[in-house]
C-alpha cells in the first residue's frame, strides 16, 4: 500500500492539513479558516476547543481523501504560529482562551519587563529582544488579569504543542517554538530559571523541551475517532511554521535568506552558532533554534505583511483578484503594495548585514508564501533590492516541513538535515 506523511499547520489565517508522498508530492489537502474571535474591547482570541475542532476537521478530510486513494498515513507532524499558547489545568482542560501573537494587550507586561528585567539582559540569555507578541507576556497577562485562571494552570503549551497533545497526549514543546517564548536560554538549550524568576512565572508550567523530529506518541482512540485517521499513527514533534518552511526549502546555510510572505512577513537566516555579541539586538534581529539539529537562526519581520493588503481590500470591499487588477495602475492599491515592498526590503537588507555585509552580493533571496502570487509586489521587491528573488516550486513549504520532520522521526529519511534533499530524490 502506498504511504503518506501528514503535515498539520495551524496558522494565523487558516488551519491546513496536507498529506505528502515520501517524495514530497501533494496527495491530499484540506484548509479551513482559523476561528478567530474579535471582541468589542479590541481583544482577539481563539477558543482552544473550537481550534481543535477545526484541526480535527481538516485532518478528517485528508483521511477521507487518502482512503479513496488507498494510501496509508504513516506519521504526522504539527507546525504552528508561534508566540501563542494555552494554559491547561490539572484535568488538562484550558483555563483561558488563547491570546494570538498579534494581540498586543500585553504592552503593560512588556513595559514592566523592559524596566525591571531589561532588554539587553533578556537578549543576552535568549537572543530575543522583549516585545509584546512573545509567549511569556501572554502568560503574565493571564496572571495579572485572570488570577484564578493562572492559579489553576498546570501546563503552558504553544499552539502546535496543544494540537499534538490532543492527538497523542504529549505535553512537550520543541526548541524552535520555545525560542519565541522569551525565556529559552539559547546557548544552554534550557528554560532560563533566571528569567522565569525575574518575571515571577512558575517554572513547572513550562513543557518538557524535546528536539523537533522526536517521536512523542501515537494517535490515541479519541483523536482517531475525531480525525478519521487510524489509531496508532506516530505523532512526531514539529516546530514553528517559518522554521519548518525553512527545512522544506533547504535553508540551512548562511548564504540564503528566506522571505516568507504570508499574513505576516518573516525573514529567516540559518547559522551554526548564535551571535551573542549584542550587535543584532538594536535592530530586533531575533535568534532561535532551527529544527535542523546543530543549527540556529536569525529572524525578523513585520506583523502586517500581506495581511496589510487583505485589510485594505476589506476596507474597499473588493475581492483579491479585483484588488490585484486595480494595482496594475497608479492608485491606492498600487501604493499599498509599494509600501509592503519598501518595508520588506528594508528588513531584508538588515538580514543581509546580519549574514555577511562583506559578501552581500552573494546572498540569495528566496521567497515563499501566498504573497509571492502578487506579481507587482515581487517585481517591486526585486527592483528595490537589486537582486533576483527565487520562488521555489514548493507551494506548501510549512506543511511539507512538518511532514519531513514526521518522515525523519519514523526513519523514512536518513536525518532531518537530509530530509528535504532525500524527499526530492525519492520516487513519489
Amino acid at each position: 500500500m502506498n504511504q503518506a506523511l501528514i503535515g498539520l499547520d495551524i496558522g494565523t489565517t487558516g488551519v491546513k492539513a496536507i498529506a505528502f508522498s515520501p517524495g514530497g508530492h501533494e496527495l491530499a489537502k484540506a484548509i479551513e479558516a482559523t476561528p478567530t474571535r474579535h471582541h468589542a474591547n479590541g481583544h482577539a482570541d481563539y477558543d482552544p476547543e473550537l481550534l481543535w475542532t477545526v484541526c480535527a476537521s481538516v485532518l478528517s478530510s485528508v483521511a477521507a481523501q487518502l482512503g479513496e486513494l488507498k494510501v496509508e498515513p504513516i506519521a504526522l507532524g504539527c507546525t504552528s504560529m508561534a508566540e501563542s499558547g494555552v494554559l491547561l489545568d490539572s484535568n488538562l482542560q484550558p483555563t483561558y482562551p488563547i491570546i494570538p501573537w498579534f494581540n498586543y494587550r500585553t504592552d503593560p507586561q512588556i513595559d514592566w519587563w523592559r524596566e525591571h528585567v531589561g532588554s539587553d539582559a533578556t537578549a543576552a540569555v535568549c537572543g530575543v529582544v522583549p516585545h509584546p507578541m512573545f509567549g511569556m507576556p501572554k502568560l503574565m497577562w493571564i496572571r495579572d488579569n485572570e488570577p484564578d485562571a493562572y492559579a489553576a494552570g498546570r501546563h503552558w503549551l504553544n499552539v502546535g504543542d496543544y494540537a499534538e497533545f490532543r492527538l497523542c497526549g504529549s505535553l512537550t514543546t520543541d526548541y524552535s517554538l520555545a525560542s519565541r517564548t522569551l525565556v529559552l536560554d539559547l546557548v544552554e538549550r534550557r528554560w532560563s530559571a533566571e528569567l522565569l524568576e525575574a518575571i515571577d512565572i512558575r517554572h513547572e508550567l513550562l513543557a518538557e523541551l524535546v528536539p523537533a523530529g522526536t517521536h512523542v506518541g501515537v494517535l490515541h482512540d479519541e483523536a482517531a475517532a475525531a480525525t478519521g485517521l487510524p489509531t496508532g499513527v506516530p505523532i512526531i514533534r514539529g516546530g514553528q511554521d517559518h522554521v519548518c518552511a525553512a527545512l522544506a526549502l533547504g535553508v540551512s546555510g548562511p548564504g540564503v535568506i528566506l522571505d516568507s510572505i504570508g499574513t505576516a512577513e518573516a525573514f529567516f537566516l540559518a547559522r551554526r552558532e548564535p551571535d551573542m555579541t549584542g550587535r543584532l539586538w538594536p535592530d530586533e534581529l531575533n535568534q532561535g533554534v532551527h529544527v535542523v539539529p546543530g543549527l540556529t537562526y536569525v529572524m525578523t519581520g513585520t506583523g502586517d505583511g500581506a495581511g496589510r493588503i487583505d485589510a485594505h481590500r476589506a476596507e474597499l470591499g473588493i475581492d483579491f483578484e479585483d484588488y490585484l487588477a486595480a494595482a496594475e495602475k497608479p492608485g491606492p492599491e498600487q501604493n499599498m503594495i509599494e509600501s509592503l515592498a519598501v518595508d520588506g526590503q528594508a528588513l531584508f537588507e538588515k538580514m543581509v548585514w546580519a549574514a555577511d555585509p562583506d559578501r552581500s552580493s552573494h546572498i540569495k533571496h528566496i521567497a515563499t508564501g501566498g504573497g509571492t502570487r502578487i506579481q507587482w509586489l515581487m517585481d517591486r521587491k526585486q527592483w528595490i533590492g537589486g537582486r533576483t528573488i527565487e520562488v521555489p516550486a514548493v507551494a506548501e513549504a510549512t506543511c511539507l516541513g512538518a511532514a519531513l520532520l514526521a518522515g525523519a522521526g519514523v526513519g523514512m529519511y536518513r536525518s532531518i538535515a537530509a530530509a528535504s534533499a532525500e524527499a526530492a530524490t525519492t520516487s513519489g
